[in-house]
C-alpha cells in the first residue's frame, strides 16, 4: 500500500537521452536569412530583427535566431535567395536574383556576426575570426537564360545553384508534385515521375558551372533532370550536393533522392542535406521509424537520417533545415520534446541523432567535409573562365521611371 502511495505521487516523464555537446563545426545547406527582404509583406522578421517565431507550423514569420546558430554549432552556411517569378513590377525573374543577391550582401554588411564569402578559402578566414560563414546559393534557375546570365550572377557572387524549384524551367524538370504538396498539402506520394531532364541550355549551363568552380544542387530535380547532371558531373570527377531533402525509401514522392541517386551523390563525394519540413518527410502511420516514434516530430528527420546513413554513410549528410523557406518544421514531441520549430531547438535534434547512434565526430566533420568538397569544385573550374569577362547586371528597382 505505501508503495502504490508513493508512486502515485511521482510525475510521469518519458526518459530523455544526456544531452550532447554542439558539433565543432556544423553546417545548413539551405538557410534563407534575408526572406524578410525578399518575400514583404507576407515573411516578417529576420535574425536579429523583427519577431522570430514560437510555433513550428508558422511558415511566414522568422525561425532563425544568430546566437543559437553559434551555440549549436553552425559555422558555415549557404544563404538561399528564391526568385520564384517575375513577381515584382518592372523587374524579370533574372532581375529578381541580381537583387534579391545583393539584398543577402546587404544582411551579412548589416548583421557583423555573419560573413559573405565566396570561396573556401574565404569561409575558413571567416569562420576562424568568429563569423558564421555564408556562401550564396540561387534557388532555382528561372532567371537564366543564358549562360551570360549565369556569368552575371557569378559575378555578382553567387556560388552555388539549385537548377530548379517548385516548376520546370528552361534548364530542366522539376519533381513532380511539389506545388500540390507544399501549398494544397497533397498526397503526392506515388504520383507519376516527371520525365524532362536536363535541355540543351541546362547542359550548357551544367558546363559552365563546373568552369566557374560553381556548386550544382540537385534538390528540387526529377530524377531525370539528376541522372543528367550526374552524367556530366561524374565524367569531370565535380561533386554535387543535394540541399535539402530526404528519403524516397521512406516518404515516396519524387521531391525526395531516391537510394540509387543517393548513391551516385555520395560516391562522387557529394554531399546530401536532410530537411526539417516535416510534410516531405512523414512516412505512413503503420510504418513508424521505431516503436514509439512521434509523427511530424523531430523523429522524421532522425529516421531519414538513418536510412541514409545505412545506404550511404554517415559522412555523406549534413544538415540542411530549409529554415524561412515555405516550411512546416518538426513539432514537439518524441526524442525532441520541443520540437526544432526555431534554431534554437538545434541542440535538440543533435542530441537526438546521438541518441541513436549517429556519431558526434560525423557531426563535428559536417563543414569540413563542406569545405573540401567545394574546394573539390574549385579545382575542376578552369581559371580562364573564371578570369573571364564577367559583368556583374545593372541595377533594376521596383516600378523603374
Amino acid at each position: 500500500m505505501l508503495t502504490g502511495c508513493a508512486t502515485a505521487v511521482l510525475p510521469v516523464t518519458t526518459p530523455q537521452p544526456p544531452q550532447v555537446r554542439a558539433p565543432t563545426l556544423a553546417v545548413d545547406t539551405h538557410l534563407h536569412l534575408s526572406m524578410d527582404r525578399a518575400a514583404k509583406p507576407i515573411f516578417r522578421g529576420e535574425p536579429g530583427r523583427g519577431p522570430l517565431t514560437t510555433n513550428p507550423q508558422n511558415r511566414w514569420v522568422n525561425a532563425i535566431d544568430e546566437a543559437a546558430l553559434e551555440a549549436h554549432g553552425v559555422k558555415l552556411v549557404y544563404g538561399a535567395v528564391w526568385p520564384p517569378f517575375a513577381g515584382r513590377p518592372g523587374r524579370t525573374a533574372f532581375d529578381e536574383a541580381v537583387n534579391q543577391v545583393r539584398g543577402l550582401e546587404l544582411f551579412t554588411l548589416e548583421h557583423p556576426g555573419f560573413a559573405m564569402v565566396h570561396s573556401a578559402a574565404q569561409a575558413r578566414r571567416a569562420i576562424a575570426r568568429g563569423a558564421i560563414a555564408v556562401l550564396p546559393q540561387l534557388e532555382g534557375g528561372e532567371g537564366l537564360r543564358s549562360v551570360a546570365d549565369l556569368d552575371a550572377l557569378y559575378a555578382e557572387g553567387v556560388r552555388c545553384v539549385t537548377l530548379v524549384h517548385f516548376i520546370g524551367n528552361d534548364l530542366g524538370g522539376a519533381a513532380a508534385g511539389q506545388l500540390a504538396r507544399a501549398l494544397l498539402h497533397q498526397d503526392v506520394r506515388g504520383r507519376e515521375k516527371e520525365p524532362q531532364g536536363l535541355t540543351p541550355l541546362g547542359r550548357d549551363l551544367v558546363t559552365r558551372m563546373m568552369d566557374l568552380g560553381i556548386v550544382i544542387d540537385l534538390a528540387h530535380a526529377s530524377d531525370a533532370l539528376a541522372a543528367d547532371v550526374l552524367a556530366m558531373t561524374e565524367a569531370r570527377g565535380v561533386p554535387v550536393i543535394v540541399s535539402h531533402t530526404g528519403s524516397r525509401a521512406l516518404s515516396g514522392m519524387e521531391r525526395n533522392l531516391p537510394d540509387e541517386l543517393a548513391r551516385r551523390v555520395a560516391a562522387s563525394g557529394g554531399l546530401i542535406g536532410l530537411s526539417l519540413f516535416v510534410d516531405q518527410l512523414e512516412v505512413p502511420e503503420h510504418t513508424p521509424h521505431w516503436p514509439g516514434a512521434v509523427p511530424r516530430s523531430c523523429d522524421d528527420v532522425v529516421g531519414h537520417w538513418l536510412h541514409f546513413a545505412a545506404l550511404v554513410g554517415n559522412d555523406a549528410l549534413v544538415l540542411g533545415t530549409d529554415d524561412n523557406g515555405s516550411t512546416v518544421r518538426a513539432g514537439p514531441g518524441g526524442l525532441c520534446p520541443d520540437g526544432v520549430g526555431t534554431s534554437r531547438e538545434l541542440g535538440s535534434l543533435w542530441n537526438a541523432l546521438v541518441s541513436k547512434g549517429v556519431p558526434a565526430e560525423s557531426l563535428d566533420s559536417q563543414g569540413e567535409r563542406l569545405l573540401g568538397l567545394i574546394e573539390r569544385v574549385e579545382k575542376k573550374a578552369l581559371p580562364p573562365a573564371q578570369r573571364g569577362p564577367l559583368v556583374r547586371a545593372p541595377r533594376v528597382d521596383s516600378f523603374p521611371r
